[in-house]
């Protein structure tokens, strides 16, 4: 499978997810959403590593790389936990396509941490997805 075909697979795979996240909001808090789906996902997970057999990498790894998987693991959670938040106030259609303007400030990161060039083709879909939030947002903005 192709490196295109896979990620409209995974979009394919995450496109649902907003919609079943705001249906479990209905009945139960962000937290617990949050608490039930790490669970789930590490039960996941470790069975994949240890019928692998690759759990030999877990105790390879240096400090630093350590460092440099738990600290976004750490913001991923809260990002995700400010995700379900603004998912149970708002239209799952909107706040969806706002969440996933992330590459923009992926852009501006890599720019500033990794001294990667923002390209023409990079620019252009920044200031797409600018455009997209404004679209998104057109009538908040119109009414405020």
């Amino acid at each position: 499978m192709t490196v295109t075909l896979t990620a409209l697979l995974v979009a394919c795979i995450w496109g649902i997810n907003p919609i079943m996240e705001k249906l479990s909001l209905v009945n139960a808090t962000p937290l617990t959403v949050m608490t039930l789906r790490f669970i789930t996902t590490s039960i996941f997970l470790t069975a994949i590593t240890v019928f692998s057999g690759r759990t030999h990498e877990l105790k390879n790894l240096d400090s630093q790389t350590y460092f440099m998987i738990i600290i976004p693991a750490v913001f991923g959670a809260l990002g995700l936990f400010l995700y379900f938040i603004a998912l149970g106030k708002g239209d799952s259609s909107k706040v969806a396509p706002i969440a996933a303007t992330f590459p923009l400030f992926t852009a501006i990161y890599a720019l500033i941490f990794l001294n990667e060039n923002i390209t023409y083709q990079r620019l252009v879909g920044i200031v797409l997805i600018v455009i997209g939030l404004v679209v998104i947002n057109w009538k908040n903005t119109v009414d405020n």
